[in-house]
């Protein structure tokens, strides 16, 4: 079977083609379609698994799938394993291979939203000026901080009244 392409595989022989080879007899046939004992590169894993070769490798290290074997140097994943994980549903699945969703997953901090409810009824007239200082004390953080949740609040508010 022909390697994936951009592949940097090793030439591998099959183990009963060499000892027919150094006992002079005709080579066996090699089988044509894919056995699950396939050894494939982390790159052939996940191309069969339909992920990114880090995630065949991250999932290895963190029990999610086989270690693998070392040969030469390498490690190998059968085909089965790399079909295995491929079967696992979508949720639990890596980044797919060439994925372009590079954007942060963060949480909306729920502190926007409350200062931008105070910052309303600042200009209603129902309170006094937001300040940092105050944003600093009631959530435990410092000056800074304050100043950057204002200025997120300011910005989120802006959007809103558009």
């Amino acid at each position: 079977m022909k390697p994936l392409p951009g592949s940097l595989r090793p030439t591998l022989y099959d183990e009963a083609q060499v000892d027919a080879f150094l006992a002079g007899e005709p080579l066996p046939v090699l089988p044509a379609k894919p056995h699950p004992d396939d050894l494939l590169t982390d790159a052939e894993a996940g191309a069969v698994a339909g992920v990114s070769a880090s995630t065949i490798r991250a999932d290895a290290v963190n029990g999610l799938m086989p270690r693998g074997k070392e040969l030469h140097g390498r490690r190998w994943w059968t085909r089965a394993d790399a079909e295995a994980r491929a079967a696992r549903l979508t949720q639990y699945k890596g980044r797919t291979a060439g994925a372009r969703d590079r954007t942060p997953r963060s949480r909306p901090d729920h502190r926007i939203a409350e200062v931008v409810a105070e910052l309303d009824r600042a200009e209603a007239g129902h309170r006094s000026s937001v300040t940092a200082e105050e944003l600093a004390e009631c959530y435990g953080v410092s000056t800074r901080t304050g100043e950057r949740i204002m200025s997120k609040a300011r910005a989120e508010r802006s959007k809103s009244i558009r």
